[in-house]
This record gives C-alpha cells, structure tokens and sequence, in this order.
C-alpha cells in the first residue's frame, strides 16, 4: 500500500529543506532515507501528491516550489554543468534540476504547472560597494527575514517565484548599505522602483527585516502625509514583522483593554505573525514600537529612556557585535508632516555622541511625494518644510542608511538641485520587476496591438474587456448633461452589483471568501465635490430599483453585452453561471451586503462633518461592501481592498500625480475578469478635450521605456567599474525622454551622452518634425523614397504581438542598401528640434560602425498590413500602404511605437536571437555578421489635423509630401558591441564635478 500523504509530506519539507541548503539531487532518495520495503514513496505518489494538492494549499508542495524557483534563480551555480551551464530563469536550467532531482517526466510536468519557471529580476544601477553581506553573515543571525517568508509563503499564499524575488530583491538592497558594525560605517542613499499598488510594502518590509538580523536597531519608516496610509502601513508592520511576542511584551491586563488588536479580526483570528514564546532567551532581539495603530509619533519627554540603547561592555561602541546583535531595535512609523518629524529629531538630539553609534535605516515609502522639493517651493512651504526636516533628521544620524520607494520614480531623477545632496539615490537604483497576478496599467490597454485581431474580443483586446468610456464633468444648468452622467453612473453602479452577485456566486460554487467589494468614485480632490458626487450616487442607487423586474431587465442586458463575454474570455477557470438566472439570488446577496449599514455610499476625505455622521473606513476590522467617493486620501499609496468597479474623471497635470490616482492597478485575485474602468474621454470634437485613458497610456510608454534603459546599462564592466551610476541615470532618461530636464532654470546635467548604440536590438526613432512642418516632413519623404523603392522583394516573416501569443505569417517587401548610403540618410533626416539629443548619439555610434567596418549593409524592411490599410500612390514609390499612428500627446515629441510583431524578423535578419523561430529572417542574415535592418512605416500625419490621431483612411488619394510622416526603426548588427550589450559612451562638462547629476551653467 502506497503511503497516505499525511504519513510522509514531513518526510518531502525535510528533504526539500535539506536540498536547498545543500544542491539538488535525488528527492525521493532523501526522502525514503528512513523508509523500508513497501514504504518507501515512489514517483507515483509523489504525483498523487501533486495532482491532490497545489502550491496554494499544501505545505510541503509549496516548499518544493520555493525551491525550484530559487534553482531557477541561481546565478552560477556550482552543481550545474560545467561544460554546458544553463542560464537563470530558463526552460533549459529548470529541466536541468528536473534530471538532478531524478523526476519522472510526468511529475516534471505537474511541477510545471504549479510553479511555472521562475522568470522575475531585478534591475539595479549601482556604486560600487564593499561586500559585506555574505550568506556566512545573513545565516548566522537569521530571524525575522525567515519568519517573513514563512509568513507570505504558507499564511499569505504568495507564489513561490514571488517569495523567491523578494529574497533575491532585498539582498540586493541590504548588501548596499552599511554593514551596520563596521567601524568605517557610511551613509548610503538608494532608490527603489516598484509599479502602483504592486507589493512595495512587503519589499521594504524584507528589508527591514533583513536589516534588524544583521544589526539595524533603529528603523524609520516614513509614509505619506496623510494619517490613513500611515496606519495602514503601521498594521501591516505589527501583524507581518513586529508579531504577537513583541506586541504583547510588557502588556499587563489594565493595558490589554486599550491595545490596538484587541479588537482586530486578524488578531482574534491569529493571522499575526508568531515567533514563539522562546525567541528572546535565545538571544534574538526584540523589536520596540515608538508609534501605535492610532498614534503617529509624540514627543517621548519623561519616556525618553525608551530612545536609550544600552551597553553590554561599556569599553567597546554600541556598534560592535557583542553589544549591537542582543539589544532590541526601535521601529518608528510617521507621517510626511514637519511637525512630527521635529518631535522625533528633538527626541533623538540629546543622545549626542551615542547617536553617532547607532546604525539606523530610515525607509521613505512614497519618496516622490513630500520628501523632495517641489518646483515651486514659494506656493508648498509645506513640502519644502518636510524636506527641510528629513534633511535635519539624516544630519543627526552618522549611521543613517536612507532607502526611498517609489513608483513614480522620474521626480526623484530630477529633483530641485538644491536637493540633491540630500536625497537624491547616489548608491543605487533597483527597478523590481512586475510580480505575478499584478493588475497593471498595461492589463488595461493594447499596447503591442495586433492589427489583425478583432478589436471587439474581449479575450483579445484589454480594452475592450475593462475599459467603459465615460464624458467630461456636467454642466450643472445643462439637464441633458446631468442626464447623460445620472446614466453613466447607472452603468458604474449596474457593474458593481452585478460583479459583486458573481463573487457571491463563486463563493457558492468554489468556497472562495470575498471580504470586501468595493467601487471608488473619484472626479476631484475638493470636498464638496465629494459631497455632489456622494449625493449623485446615493440619488441613483435609490432609483435603480434593484430587485425589481426593471432592475433585473437592466442587469440583464449588462451580463448578456458585458460580463458574460469577457467571463467567458478571461475567468480562467473560476465559475461563471450558465445562465442569468442563476444570478438572481447571488445578486440579492450582494445587494444586503452593500446596503448592510444603511448607506451604499462612504466618503473618504478630510471634511469632518461628513466623517463624523458615517462609519470608519476600516478594511482590517469590517467587511467592506461600498461605493467609496473621495479624493487625495485615495489617489496614492493607500490599498482599496476589493476594488473592483473604478468610476475615474479627474484631470490631474502631473503625470505621476496621475499614475499615483490608479487605484484599479493591483492583485485582483479571483475577480480580475469583473473588474471595470469607467475612465474620461471626451468626444474628439471638444476643443478642450480630454483622454484620461489615452493619458495613462503615455505615461505607461515613458514607464516601459525608463525600465528597458536601466536594463540595457546595468552591471559592471569586466574591471569591475559600473557601466552606469545613479548621478548619470537623469540624463539617459532624458536623452530617451527629451522633455524630461534639470527642474531648476540655471541647471544642466554634468554628464552628456556622446555616442549610444543597441546591438541587435530594434529602437523606434519617432520624434519627427512637428506636426505643422510640412516641409521638413516633405525633405524626409524624398530622402527615404529612393531607399523605399529598393525594398521591393516580397517576403513571408514570422512574429507575434506578445510571447504568449500564436506565431503568425506576415508579408513585407525587402531590399539591401548599402552601409554608406544608409548612413548618408540618417545624417539627412530631420527631427524635432528637441529630439537632435536623442537621436545624435545614436548617428555618431553608426558613424564609428561603419568607418571600422562592423556596418556592410542594411536590410531595408516595409511590412504589408492587410487589406484594410489605407493604400495610396507615391511619386516614385507607387502604390504604399500608410498607417494609422497616434502622436502622442505633449510634451511627449514622437508617435506610438512599431508594431512589435515585425520586430523579431527585423532583430533576426540583424544576427540576433530571438523567441521567434523566423528561418526565412534568417537566411537574409550575413554569415560575417556585418548587416544591419532598417523597419520602415510611411504613417498619415496631415499639417492642417488638430487631432493627435489622423486616420489615414481620410487622406487625399494623391497627398502632399508634407502630410506623411516617415517613421524608421533601426537594428545594428548584433556583433556590433564587443559584449553583445548596448554600448554607451559619455563626456563630463566638468571633470571637477564629477558624481553630481546637474551642475550651474555658466
């Protein structure tokens, strides 16, 4: 009889265990160590096991999958072959531990698909640093970073690849700080790039945990400015990190009343993190709270011994190991508010000299918020006074380490000058990667379109799926307005009934809990427009009727024309019902939950009346089933749980004031097919119109853009020197983003890009003339016809839009120039007058290609794009197919990126390695890798159009010169760097100066 499952999982944890601190080999062998004859666990069981349970559930399997995504991560390591070694985060290394595992292929392949291959980096430009925080080092004082990825991998069902990255992520930011018992010990300065609403908080929690194992004794995390995020962010520190032994050290019964939890579900539920009872007699330290849930930081006065660290051996510092690793550390959570700042940096002033002793880390959550000064100070005194503060509270601290996070990371790049010397991330910047089952701004729209597939398939096009276009504020003395606007919110409160009537269903069904269901509704920051919102939505809840015929009519046209499709598309594999009908008592269910406190409405802002006549919003203690309208207290860093229906119109003029308001992006587990954005966009005959979706999508580009540009330089070179620093990061995304400059007037960058080259790698260069300068866009055209004309071989190609999707046949015409004449036309073409910095390194590395000879020739290709594109007949070119390409909107200079379909064929043809198998690219390759390819698109682009987007359909049949726009992608040979790597070279105006971002001019 094969043994029960229960008999020998401890068996499977402990072999794991024993195999990850050792190398993979023989798991069933470590297993039956102990077994004998017909108990040993054979490969059949072992894929019971698997088939029985997932990674979700089952705790053994989940430490198996721990494992194997950190075998997928290892860089180097020594039990892979030597003579054929396997690369991180592949098929080939995953396959290579399945055979060192000696894996029947059938449980490889379960394995498969519970713990998919492990794929997640991180990217980090970085200083060098001394190397201090060896696995000798993190092992020997191991405590809350173990408990931390216990806690996230068994109790909050975190994927093991995303447990795995997150170890991988903090080390690399603890490593480049201070080893905290160092006698030479320095401040470092680092910047941590995640994406909106995507995990940061657990990343800065790892930190600090690793952080307080290796001798970190006093932690600041400084969050928002408004108290609600702080408390949240206190919560998720006490139940995740600080856990029940130390929040109830000390704790005598009078106090019991008043403790924070007392209340709290996760507390009575036991959700808190437990480190046993035993923890600090076996010498681990304790952490000490100097903020409550409630209670931002108060001046300690009387209680300022708490603030005192005391010796074991008085003739040697705090920071030496015998006296730093037993003494407790100091966990401090504040708000971005100058005040409460003062009160902590007056608490910390009398230690004096012992201040000096104390390694500390201060965290700033939102660091693009607040922390920096604005361009403007005169009109946020605030801002520059919080500033002023942070600067005050790290000229105290000699063992200050300072780790900032953001999501919106370009403020930081460019801060005020003035504020550079204080928190700009001179030592490094690490751009995490997009976590799994992340809801992000690019799940809402079409970015890498394929113009072939139907825009109206909701398993196709994101748009489509989640996007419903609503119109611009009404006009109050305009009734057919407010009229329109009553019927959009109709629609917005139709969604999040009917999305919340199938989470009850899928409750039912599958024994899922959906605590809260939420919808926001936010238009502007002010509070009495949260108030006419409020009212609006409460207005058309008490008409809606639900649970009458007309309600059920309506409710049922919208699942027939909106969930039901996209369910259909994208449930994967959670219920959906077979009919409407079926929704019917799942719908008065949700109803009761929304209308359980009376009124579907809770306002979250700062007017008090309001506050004082509703509920607390209050995810931790209450189910939350509500229409939440509000303002800045819900546009950055605060988590909507359950958010499922985002009603969005406000016009925000930054950028990432406006990234920050997408409290849509985020995990949506289990009800990420009923999530809906009903987003502004104004009809395109409004002169003043405005495109909040379209907005959103730019800023998307830029995002995508900066991460591809820390990717491409990070590393170090073979002497070990950095190929990129922190203080040269702002003018590389400003060379890739032209508009992106010094913020202070009589600023410029020290460092200047002088040559920038890409091998193999395709680069969109868009940033034409101006719209209305036909006669530059006219000298363009006539440069690129006669090259044009020679692509005039039809060719099959292969490619897709995203990896996941099919390969597919495409057609283009092709044809071969030679190095000299190509590079005649890229010295030619004219360009935007703000685009000259971007584009002129790029010329002079072609330059030096092709007077060394790397450069023999250029593929010049022209895809054909289907019938239905607009065709029209060019002088000395005949018939061409011209695109549809928006321009995007300003202050951005260029167009919408190529169709990433083509781009495969074209990197192949150049001597690169693709995910696009293409035998037909690669015939056209050159054996002695000296060609290049140049994709080329002719796209509608009128002077006398006001619209960003010119159909090329509404072209004349025989248009001007001036009215096309030429739109070229260039791939250098993929022999073209000596590494393969993107190459970049630089000149420092001042050499005097070097290390500093921005320097006068003079």
């Amino acid at each position: 009889m094969p043994p029960l499952f229960e008999h020998w999982e401890q068996e499977l944890v402990a072999a794991v265990a024993a195999l990850r601190s050792l190398r993979p080999a023989d798991l069933l062998k470590r297993v039956n160590i102990d077994r004998d004859g017909d108990d040993k666990v054979t490969a059949d069981d072992l894929s019971k096991l698997l088939e029985a349970h997932n990674q979700q559930d089952n705790h053994a399997v989940r430490q198996l999958a721990l494992a194997l995504a950190e075998w997928d991560f290892a860089e180097d390591p020594a039990w892979d072959d030597r003579d054929q070694p396997t690369s991180p985060r592949t098929a080939e290394r995953r396959a290579r531990v399945y055979s060192l595992l000696r894996l029947t292929p059938e449980v490889s392949a379960r394995l498969d698909a519970i713990a998919p291959v492990a794929t997640m980096r991180t990217t980090v430009i970085s200083t060098r640093w001394e190397p201090w925080y060896t696995e000798e080092r993190r092992e020997a004082s191991a405590f809350y970073w173990p408990h931390y990825k216990d806690y996230l991998l068994h109790h909050r069902g975190w994927p093991a690849e995303s447990v795995a990255a997150l170890d991988l992520a903090t080390t690399d930011v603890v490593q480049r700080i201070s080893d905290p018992t160092s006698d030479n010990s320095y401040r470092s300065k680092g910047l941590v790039v995640g994406y909106v609403q995507s995990g940061k908080t657990a990343n800065f929690t790892g930190v600090i945990a690793k952080a307080i194992d290796a001798g970190y004794r006093l932690v600041i995390v400084m969050t928002g400015t408004i108290e609600l995020l702080r408390s949240q962010t206190q919560r998720r520190l006490d139940r995740e990190l600080v856990g029940v032994q130390n929040l109830t050290r000390g704790l005598d019964e009078e106090a019991a009343e008043e403790f924070d939890y007392a209340a709290d579900k996760d507390w009575l539920d036991k959700a808190f993190i437990d480190h046993g009872d035993d923890f600090l007699a076996r010498g681990y330290p304790g952490i000490e709270r100097m903020t409550l849930l409630h209670d931002d930081y108060k001046r300690l006065k009387q209680g300022l011994s708490r603030m005192q660290f005391h010796l074991r051996d008085r003739s040697k510092p705090f920071y030496d190991p015998e006296n730093l690793m037993p003494a407790d550390a100091r966990l401090v959570v504040v708000k971005k508010n100058s005040a409460v700042l003062k009160k902590l940096a007056q608490d910390l002033k009398p230690l004096k000299d012992k201040l000096a002793e104390i390694p500390v880390l201060i965290v700033d959550d939102e660091s693009d918020l607040a922390s920096i000064n604005t361009k403007n100070p005169m009109k946020t005194r605030e801002r520059t006074a919080i500033n002023k503060a942070i600067s005050d509270l790290l000229g105290h601290l000699r063992r200050g380490q300072l780790v900032m996070y953001t999501a919106t990371p370009f403020a930081n790049f460019f801060v005020d000058p003035d504020d550079h010397e204080d928190i700009f991330p001179k030592n490094f910047i690490l751009a995490l990667d997009r976590p799994p089952g992340y809801m992000g701004v690019e799940d809402f729209h079409d970015v890498d379109w394929d113009s072939e597939d139907d825009k109206n398939d909701p398993g196709k096009s994101n748009e489509r799926a989640f996007v419903r276009p609503v119109g611009p504020p009404p006009d109050p003395d305009k009734p057919d307005e407010l009229k329109k606007r009553a019927a959009e919110m109709q629609t917005a409160l139709d969604s999040f009934v009917l999305a919340g009537a199938l989470k009850v269903f899928r409750e039912q069904e599958a024994s899922l809990d959906y605590r809260h269901h939420t919808m926001l509704v936010h238009e502007a920051t002010d509070t009495h427009v949260h108030r006419e919102q409020a009212e609006l939505v409460r207005e058309v809840w008490s008409k809606s009727g639900y649970g009458t015929p007309r309600a059920l009519s309506r409710l049922r046209s919208l699942w027939e024309s909106d969930y039901r499709p996209v369910c259909a598309a994208r449930a994967d594999g959670l219920p959906v019902p077979a009919t409407f009908d079926q929704l019917k008592q799942p719908m008065g269910e949700a109803c009761r939950r929304i209308r359980e406190v009376g009124d579907p409405v809770l306002v979250v802002n700062s007017d008090q009346d309001v506050q004082r006549n509703q509920q607390i919003l209050d995810f931790d203690r209450n189910r939350v089933w509500r229409i939440l309208v509000g303002g800045a207290k819900l546009s950055r860093g605060f988590t909507v749980e359950g958010l499922t229906i985002s009603f969005y119109t406000r016009k925000a003029l930054q950028g990432d004031t406006l990234m920050q308001a997408g409290r849509w992006f985020g995990f949506r587990s289990g009800y990420r097919d009923l999530v809906r954005l009903f987003i502004r966009r104004d009809p395109d005959d409004n002169p003043r119109r405005v495109d909040l979706y379209e907005a959103f999508e730019g800023l998307m580009r830029d995002e995508v853009a900066l991460r591809h540009r820390l990717q491409d330089y990070e590393g170090f070179h073979e002497d070990g020197s950095p190929i990129l620093e922190p203080w040269q990061v702002p003018p590389i995304v400003s060379q890739h983003l032209p508009y992106l400059r010094p913020t202070g007037r009589t600023k410029m960058f020290n460092a200047v890009v002088d040559t920038l080259g890409d091998a193999g790698k395709l680069k969109d260069f868009y940033g034409i003339p101006p719209r209305k300068d036909a006669e530059a866009k006219a000298a363009n055209l006539n440069l690129a016809v006669p090259i044009l004309a020679r692509a005039c071989e039809p060719r099959t190609f292969k490619g897709r839009s995203k990896p996941e999707d099919p390969i597919r046949d495409f057609h283009a015409l092709v044809g071969v120039v030679k190095a000299e004449e190509y590079l005649e036309l890229l010295r030619a073409l004219q360009w935007h007058p703000d685009y000259r910095t971007v584009f002129d390194p790029t010329l002079r590395f072609y330059e030096n290609l092709v007077a060394k000879g790397g450069l023999e020739d250029v593929v010049v290709i022209r895809p054909h794009l289907g019938k239905t594109v607009a065709t029209r007949k060019l002088p000395g070119l005949g018939d061409a197919q011209i695109v549809t390409r928006s321009r995007r909107n300003l202050p951005r200079l260029d167009f919408a990126g190529s169709d990433s379909k083509h781009r495969d064929a074209a990197e192949r043809i150049a001597g690169a390695s693709t995910k696009t198998p293409d035998p037909h690219a690669d015939a056209l390759r050159d054996p002695a890798g000296r060609r290049g390819s140049m994709l080329v698109y002719l796209a509608a682009d009128p002077a006398d159009a006001g619209d960003m987007k010119c159909q090329a359909a509404n072209l004349s049949p025989n248009p001007v010169p001036g009215d096309l726009a030429v739109l070229i992608s260039l791939v250098a040979p993929a022999t073209a760097t000596p590494t393969g790597r993107s190459v970049i070279e630089w000149k420092v105006r001042r050499s005097t100066q070097r290390g500093s971002a921005t320097i006068d001019q003079q």
